[in-house]
């Protein structure tokens, strides 16, 4: 079996961005986890860690699976976007999960940016947007 984690066919010219780009999105979602730990009541941590500990590793099977241009990433990574953003009118409170207190005002500004783009709201409606252009690219 040849299993190539990173296809060198990525890094060229040619490669569709898209799928370079959600790939990232991806892979960031499924490790950034790791680095924060934010600042809610115990039973929302618990829900918002359990939403983490179950999506790290198929948001990390599918970015890969993306830059390998494999029509099930694409599937994979549209479910979890939807489920996330599901889990987000559910509960709304979640929602503070992703906002960064900081004592300085930017790294509030940019940490929470980060955490909503890499990790939020903000990805999940990224990807839904790349659907089209995931399907045409992968097969």
């Amino acid at each position: 079996m040849n299993l190539k984690l990173f296809p060198a066919e990525r890094m060229l010219v040619d490669y569709p961005w898209v799928l370079w780009a959600i790939g990232w999105l991806a892979i960031f979602r499924a490790i950034l986890w790791l680095a924060f730990e934010p600042v809610v009541p115990d039973a929302l941590l618990r829900l918002v860690g359990w939403k983490y500990i179950v999506g790290a590793l198929p948001f990390l099977i599918c970015g890969v699976g993306l830059w390998r241009r494999r029509r099930w990433a694409a599937w994979g990574l549209a479910l979890m976007a939807a489920a996330g953003l599901a889990m987000l009118l559910i509960v709304p409170q979640s929602f503070q999960a992703y906002l960064v207190d900081s004592e300085v005002y930017a790294f509030t500004v940019i940490l929470s940016a980060v955490m909503l783009v890499c990790g939020g709201p903000v990805g999940d409606l990224l990807i839904l947007c790349a659907i089209p252009s995931m399907f045409r690219h992968t097969h």
